[in-house]
């Protein structure tokens, strides 16, 4: 095998790091997860936001913003991984990155109606896919403040993980107004 897909050493239900093992159930692991997930997620929107470009040459624009945050992720889980191993990392989630976030949410809350009431997701697919994904930066940034109980962690990593689901949402709501669909509003019968 040319790839190492697996050494054996967490069969036990520990991971390795140098000389440390570390139980796959910490909280350090969920943090890592959840994230990962999302960045997962992430991918997954952007080749739909690709394919509706085909008809809405606009969606560049969300795949841009997709691909930007796909960066911010992998940053986040450097420093997240950094803080649980003890290890030193340049790799920080700043005010610079949450501002940016908080620029794609207003450039894209400038694009659409306000909102006033809840909206049901299913419009379109990649609103769909951005729905899932900001309900899973939801889990993340629960998974984060739990880490956050057994280590120190930056202000701005749980500002960021705040930041993360509103994207997601106003990202969905731009994909379905980029597309010319109209929200729906929940009935409540």
């Amino acid at each position: 095998m040319q790839t190492p897909f697996f050494t054996g050493a967490g069969d036990e239900g520990e991971s390795q790091f140098g000389q440390k093992r570390i139980p796959k159930d910490e909280a350090l692991f969920d943090a890592l997860g959840a994230v990962d997930a999302v960045n997962a997620l992430t991918g997954w929107c952007v080749v739909e936001a690709r394919r509706a470009s085909a008809e809405a040459p606009k969606m560049n624009s969300i795949v841009a913003y997709l691909r930007e945050l796909q960066e911010m992720l992998f940053v986040a889980q450097a420093e997240i991984a950094s803080i649980g191993l003890d290890m030193g990392s340049t790799q920080k989630i700043g005010t610079e990155k949450i501002e940016r976030l908080e620029a794609i949410i207003a450039h894209a809350d400038h694009e659409v109606h306000p909102v006033h009431k809840f909206i049901v997701p299913g419009e379109s697919e990649l609103e769909s896919r951005l729905d899932i994904t900001r309900v899973r930066a939801r889990d993340a940034e629960r998974a984060l403040v739990r880490f956050g109980r057994a280590r120190t962690l930056p202000s701005d990593l749980f500002r960021f993980s705040n930041r993360l689901s509103s994207v997601y949402f106003a990202l969905a709501r731009l994909a379905n107004a980029t597309l010319g669909l109209k929200e729906k509003n929940p009935s409540y019968e």
